[in-house]
């Protein structure tokens, strides 16, 4: 029994590594997504694709889940499980191809400066350990390219006391909302 006891209160609060991948092809209007636990297990990935309302994500060979543009406003405010993870490493290769225009040489030392700026914010205020840039600039190519890396972590007790505070606001929303109406009738 003290063995079980340990063993959970161990994986718990054990720090668990997400290594989140994502590569964008801006010509074929993709992005893939891989989500690995452990720096190597794949747990689910698949790719998104723009239609004319919005962003499809296909997360089976026959299952989309479609989200319109007016609906990427309000959507950071759904995740906000997200504060219990931490980025401990991040990495980007931006490839930018020279037959897209002039506007291309700006647009890659606007993508330096605003990169310099996310890293010392990663560095300085999320304690990001690792943190690499790299931007290409391709002669005759005519397309743009991002590669992402993220590895977070978190533990299974933030994920569920994360999750237990959304529920208590979810209660305390709903009971507002029933002595409202309550005291409208």
């Amino acid at each position: 029994m003290i063995i079980a006891v340990l063993i959970t209160v161990f994986l718990l609060f054990v720090p668990i590594f997400l290594t989140v991948s994502i590569y964008t092809d801006l010509e074929k209007k993709r992005i893939w997504f891989s989500l690995y636990v452990l720096h190597g297990i794949k747990i689910y990935g698949g790719y998104v694709s723009m239609y004319d309302q919005g962003f499809a994500f296909h997360l089976t060979k026959k299952k989309a889940v479609l989200l319109p543009y007016k609906e990427l406003i309000n959507a950071p405010n759904k995740f906000k499980i997200t504060r219990g993870f931490s980025v401990v490493a991040f990495q980007y290769v931006a490839e930018l191809g020279s037959e897209l225009g002039s506007n291309m040489i700006l647009a890659a030392s606007l993508l330096r400066i605003a990169s310099d700026f996310f890293g010392l914010y990663l560095k300085s205020e999320k304690q990001c350990d690792a943190y690499k840039g790299d931007i290409y600039f391709r002669l005759g190519w005519n397309n743009v390219k991002l590669s992402l890396r993220a590895v977070l972590v978190f533990n299974i007790a933030l994920l569920m006391l994360a999750a237990f505070k959304i529920f208590l606001q979810k209660i305390w929303e709903w009971s507002v909302h029933e002595r409202k109406s309550k005291q409208k009738s």
